[in-house]
């Protein structure tokens, strides 16, 4: 399976994620700044997926997910599974809270929690 994830570099919680984890040794995984990869980027917002709306993980080029369904197909194929994940309390509840925690923390770093093109 190849993977490739699009995360925000300056956003400290997903350069922390994309740091951490520790995916099965029988996938293939690259990883990108979404504030470098345009083209790429705009290629998933043509497909109706904005990167500001959580990382997105793009599969074997065929399938894309992205927020909280990134994350737990991303949680299912790690050595280490995180507690929780794959609930209606993280997909509805916690998921969203990181990513209004995720936009205060770049605005009090300075940086645009938006990604445009």
């Amino acid at each position: 399976m190849k993977i490739k994830l699009y995360y925000d570099k300056d956003c400290p919680f997903c350069k922390k994620y994309a740091q951490i984890l520790k995916l099965k040794q029988n996938h293939e995984v690259s990883i990108f700044n979404a504030r470098e990869s345009q083209e790429d980027i705009l290629f998933f917002k043509e497909k109706g997926f904005d990167i500001n709306e959580g990382f997105i993980i793009y599969i074997d080029e065929k399938e894309i997910l992205q927020g909280s369904e990134a994350v737990i197909f991303l949680d299912k194929l790690s050595e280490k599974r995180l507690f929780l994940v794959d609930t209606w309390f993280f997909k509805k509840i916690a998921y969203p809270i990181i990513k209004q925690i995720r936009k205060a923390i770049l605005l009090i770093l300075g940086k645009n929690p938006n990604i445009k093109f």
